[in-house]
């Protein structure tokens, strides 16, 4: 019975690990996009997002719309919190847990901040470990949207 209940503490301690609060490295943007492009590629990559502008709704073949099939994981989703110059709220919903990021950008660059959170022991600059999972979501998302524009700009 000790045992159980040791292996159940390690289980409970191992779950609920933080670490420290970090900026991830910028994303960097491939050369030929301009900013409303590195700007729809974060809108798209949110549910709930507003439209894309209309300079970047169509590139290249006009049979083919690079917003095609959204772009999320799974069924978990960054949901689109509003904007401000260059910065882009984004909020993340799992179960009784919450993250908000600020999401900058600029035409070469997109930094990703931790901004708030609910339920992820947020404290003296640290947070439970899950919050750069999530973070990793969206900034793949994001990614693979950046990859989509630039490849049917060539």
């Amino acid at each position: 019975m000790k045992k159980i209940f040791l292996v159940l503490i390690v289980l409970t301690l191992y779950g609920c690990n933080t670490t420290k609060i970090i900026e991830p490295l910028p994303t960097n943007i491939p050369a030929n996009l301009t900013k409303d492009e590195v700007y729809s590629a974060i809108i798209v990559s949110l549910k709930d997002a507003p439209k894309v502008p209309s300079s970047v709704q169509k590139t290249g073949d006009d049979d083919f719309n690079w917003m095609d099939g959204a772009i999320n994981s799974g069924k978990q989703y960054w949901h689109y919190e509003g904007q401000d110059n260059n910065v882009v709220h984004a909020g993340f919903y799992y179960k009784r847990f919450y993250i908000r990021a600020d999401v900058t950008y600029g035409k070469d660059y997109i930094k990703y901040t931790i901004v708030d959170s609910r339920n992820l022991k947020q404290t003296n600059g640290r947070i439970h470990g899950k919050a750069y999972t999530w973070l990793a979501l969206l900034e793949g998302d994001v990614r693979m949207a950046l990859g989509r524009i630039d490849g049917h700009k060539r």
